[in-house]
């Protein structure tokens, strides 16, 4: 995780007020770098930012925004580039599931998910990509899940959408090869967070 200062000064985490996204933001401001943390819980991001920014001398930025939204990657765009800010790092990590039988399920939830896991992931690296480029320096982290990697009954959306980031990041790995921006997808097993 240190190594991740040779990517630039500011990361970019969504999902960020808990679980596998908190836990980036607490190792990328322990390495040094400056944050733009993003999820829906206001509270829980000026509290995050507050303690990382005392205890590791680096500047936080909370955004609370639902990355569901279609407005969603606009917006944070336009808040980050109105504060003159690069991103140097993008953790694509927000993200939910939802379990049962796939008739069951709500639709409107169902393709919420759809919008979060997928829609956002690709708008959001669509749009600080080219910087990165430009700049000859960066990096992309997408998360994905180990079930991206195998078909999941009663979690069949859920794990299509996560085999949609694998994938779209094997990609573009293989794209910025050369170009200075790496790309890496993480694949967490069952982990011990709010999900």
């Amino acid at each position: 995780m240190e190594d991740f200062c040779r990517y630039g000064k500011t990361a970019l985490i969504t999902g960020a007020s808990s679980g596998i996204g908190e836990a980036f933001a607490r190792r990328c401001a322990a390495a040094g770098l400056n944050l733009i943390i993003v999820a829906r819980r206001q509270e829980r991001l000026d509290a995050l930012a507050a303690e990382l920014s005392q205890k590791h001398s680096v500047q936080v930025h909370a955004v609370a925004l639902d990355l569901g939204r279609e407005d969603a990657g606009a917006k944070l765009y336009e808040e980050v580039t109105s504060k003159h800010l690069e991103v140097d790092l993008l953790i694509n990590n927000a993200g939910f599931g939802v379990l049962g039988e796939f008739e069951s399920n709500e639709l409107s939830r169902t393709l919420g998910m759809v919008d979060l896991n997928c829609r956002a992931v690709v708008d959001l690296t669509a749009r600080f990509l080219p910087g990165m480029k430009g700049r000859k320096r960066g990096a992309v982290v997408i998360v994905s899940s180990v079930v991206g990697a195998v078909p999941a009954p009663w979690f069949a959306t859920y794990a299509a959408t996560k085999s949609f980031d694998l994938y779209f990041g094997e990609a573009l790995y293989a794209e910025c090869r050369g170009s200075g921006v790496d790309v890496v997808t993480v694949l967490p097993g069952l982990t011990k967070t709010e999900f």
